[in-house]
């Protein structure tokens, strides 16, 4: 996947399928960068992936956290010439019984932790001519799904702006791509069936699913890592979906 050397960022990478992408990029050689919410799941990360050269505690919905990590992270670390926007939060709940402190989370950490995040890297990815971004979106952002319409809202969000900043910055050689997972074995979606109600609809979904399976995290990783690479080196503004089949489009 020519990754060795490169020094790659994921954000959410302490859990789920931001770890599994550290863990696939540590064995192709690249020098890993991981930013986590909080700071004992970054100590989790130096204890469990040694090889992780940076692990820094950064809330990508906020702008200052995120330019203040990227400053920490050139100075320790250098430039990123990978950037996996990976950083997610939803919880499997009906609209109407939602809060608007509960919509403001799921956008900041979905929609504006991609735009604020890219915003840092690109600037050195544009003056080298040469850079990767891939968006963990979701197939809810393509397609629409009960229980987590604000989720699908913002993954849309990041959909159109990917495909946006990819048109803009395709002539210096940077590549923005999205992997767009299906129901994906994580702790959040694990979380969400101790809630009956919740349960019951990703029970539904499971049954939609042709393969009659979730996803494992390295099943999506893989895909992650393909698209990083210099294996997809003539693939930008592509959203791919790793679902079992739930949506073919």
């Amino acid at each position: 996947m020519s990754l060795g050397g490169k020094t790659v960022l994921i954000t959410g990478g302490a859990r789920g399928i931001g770890r599994a992408v550290a863990e696939g990029a540590v064995r192709e050689g690249a020098r890993v960068a991981i930013w986590a919410l909080h700071q004992e799941s970054v100590e989790e990360v130096r204890r469990d992936i040694p090889d992780v050269v940076w692990a820094d505690a950064v809330d990508v919905g906020r702008a200052e956290s995120v330019h203040d990590g990227m400053q920490r992270l050139r100075d320790a670390v250098g430039s990123v010439d990978v950037l996996v926007n990976n950083a997610g939060y939803t919880l499997t709940s009906r609209f109407l019984e939602e809060d608007t402190a509960y919509w403001h989370r799921v956008v900041d950490t979905n929609f504006w932790g991609v735009v604020y995040s890219t915003h840092e890297v690109l600037p050195d990815m544009v003056a080298r001519q040469n850079g990767s971004i891939v968006n963990v979106v979701s197939d809810a952002g393509r397609v629409g799904m009960a229980g987590e319409a604000v989720y699908a809202g913002a993954k849309g969000g990041v959909v159109a702006f990917s495909k946006s900043i990819a048109q803009e910055v395709a002539r210096h050689q940077v590549r923005v791509n999205c992997v767009a997972p299906g129901p994906t074995r994580t702790r959040i979606l694990e979380s969400n069936t101790e809630d009956g109600d919740a349960e019951k609809l990703i029970e539904k979904m499971i049954r939609r699913i042709p393969l009659r399976r979730i996803a494992e995290p390295q099943e999506v990783a893989s895909l992650v890592l393909f698209l990083a690479g210099a294996g997809a080196s003539h693939m930008t503004g592509q959203v791919i979906s790793v679902s079992g089949g739930l949506t073919m489009v």
